[in-house]
């Protein structure tokens, strides 16, 4: 895709290849669309959380780039069949959240669709954008919170049962990743959405870099650790491979003493990701292969 299209303004940084697009006045932009059947089941979530959770994966686009969300603008494919009423809780989500970082709907569009879907389009400001293409050798590798729980509300959901509230209301990390680059050293950044693997597959290719993961590092909660042994799962690779997480996957030659980040690797020169030292088979959130 990136290649298939060149700039025409010179007010562009940053193109395709990113979290965000990045303009030269440090404007940041990212774009995103979610469909029921693939990001949500309709008939077994509140529509609240379905709100809640397309929007919260939009900013975390802007977390990853160390930015602040200013501005969004919403589409919605409304399906005949779907309620006024759940489509008044789907916005009451949204509303929460933008309340919660202040952000401004500012315009949009809507239309009659056979399935129900959103997409959000998020414009926001960063001094320093911290980009995917900056990890250097020697850099420790770092994650913000767990991962894994997710993946687990997810399946939880799928059974019937109640899922966890890290799948129902995911927080982006944009106040943590603020204090991140105010702090400490930043090469490079990704917001977990995919799953570590795939993620820091992204690190890797724009970086020109490898990205080694100690397994016995890794932030994973005792409840999922108990949930996979239940269900006979490896905790490390279900971790690994859990998308929706919206936890920050960083580099940095610091040394960051924060409490809800945890160092989970190191940058080695060999291209490719690894565990512990051998290639990983990669595995994630496929948008073409995995449905809900």
């Amino acid at each position: 895709m990136k290649q298939e299209f060149r700039k025409h303004s010179g007010n562009i940084k940053v193109s395709i290849g990113d979290d965000c697009a990045v303009f030269k006045d440090g404007t940041i932009v990212t774009k995103d669309i979610f469909s029921e059947g693939t990001h949500f089941i309709l008939n077994r979530m509140k529509p609240y959380n379905i709100g809640w959770r397309c929007f919260a994966a939009s900013l975390s686009d802007i977390a990853a780039m160390a930015g602040t969300p200013l501005h969004s603008l919403l589409a919605i494919g409304i399906p005949p069949e779907l309620e006024v009423e759940k489509l008044k809780e789907m916005v009451k989500g949204i509303k929460s959240l933008s309340r919660l970082f202040k952000v401004d709907l500012i315009g949009g569009d809507t239309i009659g669709s056979k399935f129900l879907f959103l997409s959000f389009t998020i414009i926001g400001k960063a001094k320093k954008p911290v980009l995917r293409g900056g990890a250097k050798v020697g850099d420790a590798i770092y994650i913000t919170g767990n991962i894994g729980d997710a993946r687990m509300g997810y399946m939880l959901l799928r059974e019937g049962e109640r899922p966890t509230e890290k799948f129902l209301e995911p927080i982006p990390r944009i106040r943590e990743a603020k204090e991140l680059i105010k702090n400490y050293h930043i090469n490079s950044m990704i917001d977990i959405s995919d799953g570590v693997l795939i993620d820091a597959g992204h690190i890797s290719d724009e970086s020109g870099v490898g990205i080694d993961i100690d397994a016995n590092k890794l932030p994973i909660s005792k409840s999922v650790i108990e949930f996979c042994k239940n269900q006979e799962f490896d905790p490390v690779l279900f971790s690994l491979e859990s998308g929706d997480e919206y936890e920050l996957l960083f580099s940095s030659p610091d040394e960051i003493n924060l409490p809800y980040v945890k160092e989970v690797g190191r940058v080695i020169p060999q291209e490719g990701v690894f565990i512990d030292g051998k290639g990983a088979k990669i595995g994630g959130f496929d948008h073409f292969g995995s449905r809900i």
